[in-house]
């Protein structure tokens, strides 16, 4: 037995060093969201950085030393102008994605672009324009769609009736709480039941805080309530979906657990737990196990961050684009609804 597990311990060590990845490619921006996510899955991936563009010039010398493999300056134009760039990764200041994201699309480079891609529903539009002209690969780092939690229940509540999510945070005074924080659950939500519109929006503000309090319905006849806050707290951060089906509810917590609740049935209108009682069960669906030290239980793993960067990967070099679950063209319906909660 132990010649056995030797063996399949040798294996999934090669498996991990093999290098799936040939194409060279480049990162725009060494922020500490990059620094923190998407630099160290690029290294598990062995994916070779020939190019690292930072904003100053102060910064190139430090960053040198810590990717003396890569090719590091402030001038974009080299990596725009680098045949041998398969494609790019931008993260850096969301004001300057759209700009940054129309160079890389119009120099015939396959672009993954941190969230928010832009601004404005304008500026999407003209992206997708620019997209459909040059047939390039564009995905957008909305991770939650790669996120396990969420590809397990895209496939269990096409027959929800409704759900209601509570995403709740601390002040955020340093950007847009609208682009930077609020987009990712509610993006989730048109992927997980497609395209809709918010057909009620308020917004409370005070002392430095914000909150919306919204409904969408979805084309499929789905409705939701929402509410998104910044009137909380960082350090008990609530994030939680709960989506009822004729079954039970889905019960979300973060992206990192998964748990189904079932509910007694009903048989011609009348509750059959008044008749025989009812055991309610809760079932764990996903649970991120912080205990085993492995890739699936890694954060970055249950966060989405590894699989939308070795999709993306995947879309450059193997072609396999129906793996980009975050196209342009799928935020649409997100950036509609920013708009809408921008006018409550």
């Amino acid at each position: 037995m132990k010649a056995l597990i030797d063996r399949y311990k040798k294996i999934r060590k090669k498996e991990l060093f093999k290098q799936k990845f040939k194409s060279n490619y480049a990162f725009v921006g060494v922020g500490n969201h990059s620094i923190n996510n998407l630099y160290p899955v690029l290294n598990y991936l062995n994916v070779n950085l020939k190019h690292i563009i930072v904003k100053n010039e102060d910064t190139v010398e430090m960053v040198k030393h810590h990717f003396s493999n890569s090719l590091v300056s402030t001038d974009l134009e080299k990596v725009l102008n680098d045949s041998d760039i398969n494609g790019v990764f931008v993260s850096i200041t969301p004001s300057v994605h759209f700009q940054l994201a129309k160079k890389v699309i119009a120099a015939n480079k396959n672009l993954f672009i941190e969230k928010p891609p832009c601004l404005t529903l304008s500026e999407l539009s003209e992206l997708i324009t620019l997209e459909d002209k040059h047939k390039k690969t564009v995905l957008v780092g909305v991770q939650r769609r790669y996120s396990p939690v969420y590809n397990i229940l895209q496939n269990k509540v096409k027959n929800a009736s409704y759900y209601t999510l509570k995403f709740k945070t601390g002040a955020y005074p340093e950007g847009d709480e609208l682009i930077d924080l609020f987009i990712h659950p509610l993006d989730a939500l048109f992927y997980l039941f497609g395209d809709g519109n918010v057909t009620y929006a308020n917004k409370v503000t005070g002392n430095g805080v914000v909150s919306y309090l919204a409904q969408i319905k979805h084309k499929n006849g789905i409705v939701g309530s929402l509410e998104f806050s910044t009137d909380y707290s960082w350090n008990e951060a609530i994030d939680t979906l709960i989506i009822n089906t004729p079954k039970g509810e889905y019960i979300t917590q973060n992206t990192s657990k998964l748990s189904f609740k079932n509910k007694p049935n009903v048989f011609m209108n009348i509750p059959i737990e008044k008749v025989k009682g009812f055991n309610s069960q809760t079932t764990t669906l996903y649970l991120q196990n912080s205990f085993l030290p492995v890739k699936e239980h890694n954060q970055l793993y249950s966060a989405g961050y590894f699989n939308e960067l070795s999709s993306f990967l995947m879309c450059c070099e193997k072609s396999k684009n129906t793996l980009n679950k975050s196209t342009l063209r799928d935020l649409l319906p997100t950036f509609k609804a920013i708009e809408k909660l921008r006018t409550a």
